[in-house]
């Protein structure tokens, strides 16, 4: 059984820990005049969803990077951790240039680099655009890059359709599927750079990381944009650990739904259905009584008391 004080430890947030999100993309594949992180999922911005994850493991401060309309998505974020715990710790920086993932975490720097304080042990990465990662996933994660002294550990999905996605190139790329060591990775190849055979690995990285904080910024110093995109990519890191002898771990999801990231509408219908359904196990696991529950829709920050029916068709929206 866990006791109490187990639980609060598990609730409570991560001494030493920085965490940065990343939400400067615009999304093309969205085809919006909005930036793809402002889209909703239950009634929600979707980089919302990031932040409240950040904000429950953060031990430290909180870096937002935003690029694209950036002084919306301030505005937006800013309204929507108004008045909630550790709010202060939060902090928006602007990437002007998109310039890739690794350029992007770069702008952080100076969120963490105050005066007399000693920066982050540890950093986690997190993406705007993934509103169904869970919070006991990313503790899951810390746990894993701690208990395995990593420099990096990152967070994998297995797809029967990997087209798209970073793919993560292991020592022994036949086991597929089935359980492995956790650290013996040895690189993530973006989908338009990988050869025939690195494409048809199935095991994607889903663009969330644990990284040591001594490693973290002196890596993406030396970053080179040899790539396809002519960007700087905060994969490179991992090959970067693998090539100094650092230790690079992975924690593989069981659904590897979790993990996915929103570009698409397609993809934003399907988390608002997964978001809609788990938000109704809730109400209903609280003693909210729903005559009909699949055509009651209840947005993420709805509160309803005790006892509550719910006659079918009803919207409840806001807060």
């Amino acid at each position: 059984m866990t006791s109490m004080a187990d639980q609060q430890a598990m609730d409570s947030p991560i001494a030493g820990l920085g965490v940065i999100v990343m939400a400067a993309g615009l999304g093309k594949r969205m085809k919006s005049n909005h930036v793809k992180v402002l889209h909703q999922v239950a009634g929600k911005p979707m980089v919302q969803y990031a932040v409240d994850v950040a904000l429950r493991v953060a031990g430290q401060r909180i870096a937002v990077v935003v690029g694209h309309q950036a002084g919306k998505v301030q505005r937006i974020i800013e309204a929507g951790i108004s008045g909630t715990p550790g709010a202060q710790a939060v902090r928006i920086v602007e990437q002007a240039q998109q310039l890739g993932t690794g350029h992007a975490v770069m702008q952080s720097r100076s969120v963490f680099s105050q005066e007399g304080t000693a920066g982050p042990v540890h950093y986690l990465i997190l993406n705007g655009d993934t509103p169904l990662l869970k919070e006991s996933t990313v503790r899951e994660l810390l746990t894993v890059h701690q208990r395995e002294g990593a420099t990096v550990t990152i967070l994998t999905a297995i797809l029967d359709d990997p087209s798209g996605y970073g793919r993560v190139i292991r020592r022994d790329a036949s086991h597929e599927g089935h359980a492995h060591s956790s650290s013996d990775v040895l690189k993530i190849v973006e989908d338009r750079d990988a050869t025939p055979t690195e494409r048809a690995t199935k095991e994607i990285n889903v663009g969330t990381y644990v990284v040591s904080g001594a490693f973290l910024f002196e890596a993406l110093d030396k970053l080179e944009p040899d790539n396809a995109q002519g960007e700087y990519y905060l994969t490179d890191i991992v090959r970067m650990a693998v090539s100094q002898g650092q230790r690079v771990a992975a924690v593989t999801l069981q659904n590897p739904d979790e993990g996915l990231g929103v570009n698409t509408r397609q993809q934003l219908a399907a988390a608002e259905q997964v978001v809609r359904q788990q938000i109704r196990e809730r109400w209903l696991d609280a003693g909210v009584t729903m005559r009909d529950p699949g055509s009651v829709w209840i947005d993420a920050d709805v509160t309803i008391g005790k006892d509550t029916v719910l006659y079918p068709h009803v919207v409840l929206e806001g807060n």
